[in-house]
């Protein structure tokens, strides 16, 4: 019996406009990875998923399936970034972090602990509750258990350069992820 819908838990990775009204977003949830969706109407003044579709908002989201793109149906926000410090820093980290999640995961189950470990990662940006080189160890610790080198054993001289070897595009992000050697 094929699945026609299910619901996850999911973090907003990044969101691309597509026609008038729609959005493709990327998420990344314990069960599919990282995946995109088609949130139909989502950019309507009248659209009640509109404001929990932002990059960095932790979701509860019900998918129906079809033969390309799963389409987005309903969301629940579960947690948002209106609690961020406003400032400009805090936002080019979280921008940082969701693009590197983006870069790194794929699209397939992956393990209870590292979504845990990447939804701690943003939730020490958005409630402002670590130091920089504190946010550098989680991020290498996940980098780690996703089967990577650890950054800090590498030869290069940043997180983003060691990224950007493994990826072989530039991240267009502001860096601040800088290994202390």
């Amino acid at each position: 019996m094929k699945i026609k819908s299910f619901t996850h838990k999911c973090l907003v990775l990044r969101r691309t406009n597509v026609g008038e009204t729609d959005r493709i977003i990327t998420l990344l949830s314990q069960e599919m990875g990282r995946f995109a969706c088609v949130a139909k109407g989502v950019r309507k003044i009248k659209s009640s998923n509109r404001a929990y579709l932002e990059p960095g908002a932790l979701v509860t989201a019900h998918f129906v399936v079809t033969k390309s793109l799963p389409i987005l149906t309903q969301t629940t926000l579960v947690d948002d970034t209106s609690k961020m410090v406003q400032n400009l820093t805090s936002f080019r980290q979280l921008s940082q972090i969701l693009e590197i999640l983006d870069k790194l995961f794929v699209e397939e189950e992956i393990e209870p602990e590292v979504f845990i470990r990447a939804i701690k990662l943003r939730n020490q940006i958005v409630y402002n509750q670590s130091s920089a080189r504190v946010i550098r160890e989680q991020l290498s610790e996940l980098i780690t258990k996703l089967g990577f080198q650890d950054p800090t054993q590498s030869a290069h001289e940043t997180i983003t350069d060691y990224l950007q070897s493994l990826i072989g595009k530039p991240l267009r992000s502001y860096e601040f992820l800088r290994v202390e050697k």
